[in-house]
């Protein structure tokens, strides 16, 4: 193949290092680009998605010259490529360092590798948080959804129509592969008031994970918070109001002296009306008669999540003393962020912000429960600094 100026265009192979050590015969799969001739040898947990394109000959063998597809042998040890009888260029990489250099400097992926994050709810906020959580080099997730990716979801997930059908957790669990092929993924087919203490157990590790609250209802997010302080983890919650011309984002942070979700926002039962009305009502709603909300664009939902997703790369690196936190120390523990401030897009409610895009920051919430105030201190947090005290009590 030639260019504009005559020079011949190499075909190159793309493979990782681990897979170029590896001189066993076998299949390897992977896309072959004809605008770039470059052949891309997916990673081993990737090939059932590639296409098949040689198979490793153990021997050295006789080179087809007429061959204008992939072949590869071994020779001296070595893991060779051809195509049309000439010995292909190859470009390897170490898979993970490669996908995450250039977060060198800014995120540090040996300490994010070691990450976790529980994933409330795998919607069109959810698979956002999910991703960017996993290019931000986070290594473990727990997925939980008790959902199926269906069309009139795509506006907004993170999916596309090839996932429709699947369950939420299996379709996101392709996505974040698809970023980094080691991630370790559990899932479970349900909502969150059902995860399994089992399956909890086994995952979390205090200090080194965050749950996030991306469920419809406030109801998961008062559960889930409890189940974090449990776990001695981070929680935040990111829900929506009518349309998504606004959201939430509230975070607690264990043995801190912060008031829990409950006690902060309640169930929805005891806040104010306007908040009442409007708090998480975008997503998994159809437009169904007397329904007078209605779901936010994708756009909207997703300045509002990132803002989020900021916030928990920042609690999940609040021991690391090289880290510069990105806005944690600017947020209050209650944020509300607008979209827009124009009524003809948000209603009435609208009034509320001065500007739009405005980010809330004098939001200040307290605790609710009179026993949280007398002790300053969550009565979950609190009724586990008491287990925990009477069971070293007792070893003793």
């Amino acid at each position: 193949m030639e260019n504009f100026f005559n020079d011949e265009i190499e075909k190159t192979v793309f493979i990782s290092e681990e897979q170029l050590r590896d001189v066993r015969e076998r299949k390897l799969y992977g896309r072959y680009f004809p605008d770039t001739f470059i052949f891309n040898v997916y990673p081993e947990e990737l090939k059932e998605r590639g296409e098949y394109l040689c198979t490793v000959q153990a021997l050295e063998t006789q080179v087809d010259e007429t061959d204008t597809g992939l072949s590869a042998s071994v020779s001296g040890g070595r893991l060779l490529f051809f195509s049309e009888g000439k010995n292909l260029k190859v470009e390897s990489y170490g898979l993970y360092q490669s996908i995450f250099s250039r977060n060198k400097g800014i995120l540090e992926t040996d300490i994010m590798s070691g990450k976790r994050a529980v994933i409330l709810g795998c919607g069109s906020v959810g698979s956002l948080v999910a991703m960017e959580l996993a290019r931000s080099g986070v290594g473990h997730f727990l997925l939980c959804d008790a959902d199926i990716v269906e069309y009139h979801n795509i506006c907004r997930h993170q999916c596309g129509i090839e996932d429709v059908g699947d369950l939420k957790v299996n379709a996101l669990e392709r996505k974040l592969k698809n970023i980094n092929p080691s991630v370790d993924v559990q899932k479970y087919e349900g909502i969150a008031q059902n995860l399994p203490k089992a399956q909890l157990d086994a995952f979390c590790v205090p200090g080194d994970t965050v749950f996030v609250g991306c469920a419809d209802n406030r109801a998961a997010d008062v559960y889930t918070n409890r189940i974090s302080i449990y776990y001695s983890s981070y929680f935040i919650s990111i829900g929506f109001w009518e349309r998504a011309y606004a959201g939430e984002i509230f975070y607690h942070v264990p043995d801190r002296g912060m008031p829990c979700y409950e006690c902060a926002l309640g169930d929805g039962g005891n806040i104010s009306a306007r908040a009442q009305a409007n708090h998480h009502i975008y997503s998994n709603q159809e437009l169904t008669e007397g329904m007078k909300f209605e779901p936010g664009i994708s756009v909207d939902i997703n300045f509002i999540t990132t803002i989020g997703i900021k916030l928990a790369i920042d609690l999940l690196n609040l021991t690391n003393a090289d880290y510069i936190p990105r806005v944690l120390n600017d947020l209050k523990q209650y944020t509300v962020v607008c979209n827009t401030s124009n009524p003809q897009i948000g209603g009435e409610m609208v009034e509320i912000f001065s500007y739009p895009l405005q980010i809330t920051r004098s939001l200040v919430v307290g605790f609710g429960k009179a026993s949280c105030v007398d002790h300053q201190c969550c009565r979950y947090e609190l009724q586990e600094k008491q287990e925990r005290q009477k069971k070293q009590e007792s070893q003793e």
